[in-house]
Order: structure tokens, then C-alpha cells, then sequence
């Protein structure tokens, strides 16, 4: 009997010829926008739905299309002696570009400027500024060196960064020691319960007048309440959000009223390169996983 996986969202079609094209029968994904039902099987294709410990008990395997796993029951997948699989580095040349898109559109005024009448409105502009990138995985390690090509001065907050690794970047530690010299800072790290609200009101409050933020990585990065206070007090500049703590972020949104905010709709890893890269991976990862060759890069669980 031919092995089955359930596709919870649309992938790319390459991937799903893959995993078709090595015997195994695909369910899914849904043609719609509405949550697919589960069904038992052997693995599991997931994108962004949230999983329950009941979800995942129903699989061998978890094949997750993107890096981040907060949508997976991790503690229960470990207790079930479920394998889980990420897909590292496939998104993250589009996630670098979307974190500097939306650097660059505040720091330039996109806005000001198409609505400018008379007097030209403040652009302040990126050159000399200085950058504080959060994490230094490989989206992180890509803006770096986008914005180090604009004349932005990086710094990385990482505990774990070593100099050797830095790439000639300064390294920071302390997160609260870095912020009072960012004029901007970039989220690039998994949501854990040690990251959750990592920029709330204290933190906030620490950057300096004018400071742009920054979230490509996860929504619950930031207390949000403190962000919009912080936006509309004047003290922050302005604010890039491709994640949000409730997605899709409803209408009503304090969020959507706040000044100086720019948001996308968690789309900063599907440019067409990255989008066949994290379907393919995650196909193959389940393949070699059932094969018993999985890349050990690849396996979160378990270790």
C-alpha cells in the first residue's frame, strides 16, 4: 500500500510531483482558504495552520514548509516520538529582501513623498545609519550584508554568535544593551518562550527617538499595545510588520489604525524562488526520512 501525506495548504506543484512521483499518495491541499480536515497518515505538510497535540498524534512525521515551528505542538510531538523536520535557508534570501524593503521604504518616506505637496518631506534615508539585526540565522546574515552594501552599520544581537563567525560584524549580546544604538532594529529569531514580547514597553522605550522596527520573523516578537503606544507617542519612527500576533490580522486591528506602520500579509518568504525551495525541501524531507537518509540539519526532532 502506497504511503500517504496530508498537504494542510497549497505548495508548490514541483513538490507535490516529487513526493507523487516516488509512490506516495497525496491528500490535499484544499483548493480554498478554509482549514483542510485531517485525516490519519504517515506524514504531515504543513505551512502556518496550528496544530493541536491531537493533530499531531494522527502522523509519523511532521514536514514543516518554512523554519519556524511555533504552530507545532513540539512538546507533544516529542512525547509521541514524532520526527519533525524544518526546511532552514530555503526562505531566506526573500525574507532578507522583504525585511529591507520595508527598511527602506520607511527610511525613505515612501509614503510622505507620494503625498507631498510644496515642502519635500523628511526622508531620512539609510546611509550611516545604524542596524541591529536580532538572531543571525541565514535571513539574518543575508540583510546584513544587503544593508552593510548601503552603508548601514550592522550590529548583532545573538548570545551564541562568536566573532569568528560575526563575518566582521560587531556582536551584542545584551539585548537592552544594543537597542539605545539602533536606528533601526530587524527581528530575524524563532518565537520561544524566552524570545515571546522581547520588544515590549521597556525594551521599546530604550531605542532611540526615531528608530525604525522591524518583524519578519514572528508576530509574537513584539507586544504589539506597546509598539502602537510607542507609534503614536512620536517616540518610535516607524514600524515594518510581515508577521502579526493574530494572523490574518483582523479588520478591526488596532494595528491597521497605528502611524507610520507598514504591513504585509506574512508574505515575506513567498517569492517564487523560495516558495518551490521550502516545497521541495519539505517533500524530500519526507522522503529521506522514510528512507532512513534525512539530512541531520534538517530533523528538530528528535535530537
Amino acid at each position: 500500500m502506497a504511503r500517504r501525506v496530508v498537504v494542510t495548504e497549497p505548495v508548490h506543484p514541483d513538490a507535490l510531483a516529487l513526493l507523487r512521483d516516488a509512490g506516495w499518495q497525496v491528500i490535499g491541499p484544499p483548493t480554498t482558504l478554509a482549514p483542510a480536515n485531517l485525516h490519519p497518515a504517515d506524514a504531515l505538510l504543513v505551512r502556518i495552520r496550528a496544530l493541536t497535540a491531537a493533530d499531531v498524534a494522527q502522523f509519523a512525521m511532521i514536514s514543516k514548509h518554512g523554519v519556524g515551528v511555533d504552530n507545532i505542538p513540539m512538546d507533544a510531538a516529542r512525547a509521541a516520538g514524532i520526527t519533525v523536520t524544518n526546511t532552514p535557508g530555503a526562505n531566506a534570501t526573500a525574507v532578507a529582501e522583504q525585511a529591507l524593503l520595508l527598511m527602506l521604504a520607511l527610511a525613505r518616506n515612501l509614503d510622505g513623498q507620494r503625498a507631498a505637496r510644496g515642502a519635500a518631506p523628511r526622508v531620512p534615508g539609510l546611509d550611516g545609519k545604524r542596524l541591529l539585526i536580532v538572531g543571525y540565522g541565514a535571513s539574518g546574515q543575508r540583510l546584513a550584508n544587503h544593508a552593510k552594501g548601503l552603508g548601514v552599520k550592522v550590529t548583532i544581537n545573538s548570545r551564541v554568535l562568536s566573532p569568528a563567525r560575526a563575518a566582521g560584524f560587531a556582536v551584542e549580546p545584551d539585548l537592552a544593551a544594543a537597542l539605545p544604538y539602533a536606528d533601526i532594529v530587524s527581528l530575524h529569531c524563532p518565537l520561544t518562550d524566552t524570545t515571546r514580547g522581547m520588544l515590549n514597553a521597556q525594551t521599546l522605550a530604550l531605542l532611540p527617538p526615531g528608530a525604525l522596527v522591524i518583524n519578519c520573523a514572528r508576530g509574537g516578537l513584539i507586544d504589539e499595545s506597546a509598539l502602537i503606544a510607542q507609534l503614536q507617542n512620536g517616540h518610535l519612527g516607524g514600524a515594518g510588520l510581515d508577521v502579526t500576533a493574530h494572523e490574518p490580522l483582523p479588520e478591526t486591528d488596532p494595528l491597521r489604525c497605528a502611524p507610520n506602520i507598514i504591513l504585509t500579509p506574512h508574505a515575506a518568504a513567498l517569492s517564487d524562488g523560495s516558495f518551490r525551495a521550502m516545497g521541495m525541501m519539505a517533500a524530500q524531507n519526507i522522503l529521506d526520512h522514510f528512507n532512513g537518509c534525512l539530512r541531520a540539519e534538517h530533523r528538530l526532532l528528535p535530537r
